[in-house]
Parts: C-alpha cells; structure tokens; sequence
C-alpha cells in the first residue's frame, strides 16, 4: 500500500513477495509478449489454435511485462530520492514516470478482467492469474469497490460471460 511520507511524496514500501514475484516476472518479459502469451499457457491446456488464439494467455503475458515496468520505475524513483533528495527534478521526474507505469498497469488489469477468454482453459488461466496476483501480496484496481465498478466484479462478469459463450449449445458435463 501506497504511504505518504513527510514531504509528500509518494513511495512504496519494500515487500520482499512483491520484489520476489516482480524479479521472476522479469525474466520473462525480456522474451516477446507471443512467446510470453504461451508460456502463460497453464501445462494442463490443451496445445490448440484456439487456446494460442486465446487473449486471455496474451493479457496475463501483458500485466506480468507492466509490473515489471512499474517496479522498475519504483525503483527508479527511490534511487532519485536517496541521490538527489524528495524535492529534487530528478525526483519529479522519476515518480511521473512511475506514476505512468501504475497508470499502465491499471490499464492492463482492466481489460485482463474486462476481455472474455475464448477457451476454458483461459478462462481458467485468469482466474488462477488473479489470485496468484494477490497471494503475492499486489492488489487490483478499485478492489474495495463494490458493485459494478469494481474489479472482482467486472472480472466475474466476463468470466461467466465467457463460459456461457464458449459452452452455449454444447452439453456441460459436471
């Protein structure tokens, strides 16, 4: 959670999870966002044009690269603030693009939970995504809002818009 400090500014405090599932997030968004798009691929997925077609595995691929980019920019700022002090242009200049960086973030968490996967195994893949999310301690966007403007609520939404989609006319078995 975000905590303001005495000068105002804005900064995150160390969590070892975090820095843990952001380092390991690393090291994949150094390949492409396709390649990462498979790799997100759960084992158990079906190894079909439609599951590679899915969004839901490009979308996962995409918010692991933007975490990675907005601790990164954290990063940055808390080198600019230790170097040349809070008040400081590098400073400014270091938060505004971490603040960008959690904009974009943002960005990608609203349509992972806004874009119907395609497959059940995306669908799955999501719902495993979200709470892996935050089992390492990161939140969502508008979390504690509730109703239809929230997150976990949107996300629900397009979860079961998407199983309805992909089982309509189809026998479900139980």
């Amino acid at each position: 959670m975000a905590q303001v400090d005495s000068e105002s500014s804005i900064s995150m405090p160390a969590d070892p999870a975090r820095r843990r599932f952001l380092t390991v997030a690393a090291g994949a968004s150094v390949a492409s966002v396709g390649t990462l798009a498979v790799a997100a691929m759960p084992a158990a997925a079906p190894a079909s044009v439609a599951c590679a077609a899915d969004p839901a595995f490009a979308l996962i691929a995409e918010k692991l690269a933007a975490d990675v980019a907005h601790g990164a920019a954290i990063d940055v700022e808390g080198e600019a603030e230790s170097q040349y002090g809070v008040r400081s242009q590098e400073t400014w200049d270091a938060r505004e693009r971490s603040a960008e960086m959690c904009w974009r973030a943002h960005e990608v968490d609203w349509k992972l939970a806004t874009t119907p996967p395609t497959t059940l195994a995306g669908v799955a893949a999501v719902l495993r995504f979200a709470n892996k999310i935050e089992d390492e301690g990161m939140e969502w966007p508008s979390t504690d809002t509730i109703g239809p403007e929230g997150w976990h609520y949107q996300l629900r939404a397009t979860m079961a818009q998407a199983i309805e989609t992909i089982t309509c006319g189809k026998a479900v078995r139980s």
